[in-house]
């Protein structure tokens, strides 16, 4: 398992709320840009949490 992944799987179950600065589905932690992806329509305000990783980035569910 490479480095980037240890990382990747630290962040399930991360909560952060939807602002004017990650609105456009990315976000950062540890210095490092993730795009996230969400099947719900998400508005600033939301709060998400990270349920789970793959190569092309976060996938968040609105709680």
């Amino acid at each position: 398992m490479d480095k980037e992944s240890i990382i990747d799987e630290r962040l399930i179950n991360r909560k952060f709320k939807i602002d004017h600065d990650n609105i456009q589905g990315t976000i950062t932690f540890f210095g490092i840009y993730y795009h996230y992806f969400s099947e719900e329509t998400l508005e600033i305000g939301d709060t998400v949490q990270i349920v789970g990783t793959h190569v092309e980035g976060l996938n968040v569910k609105k709680i």
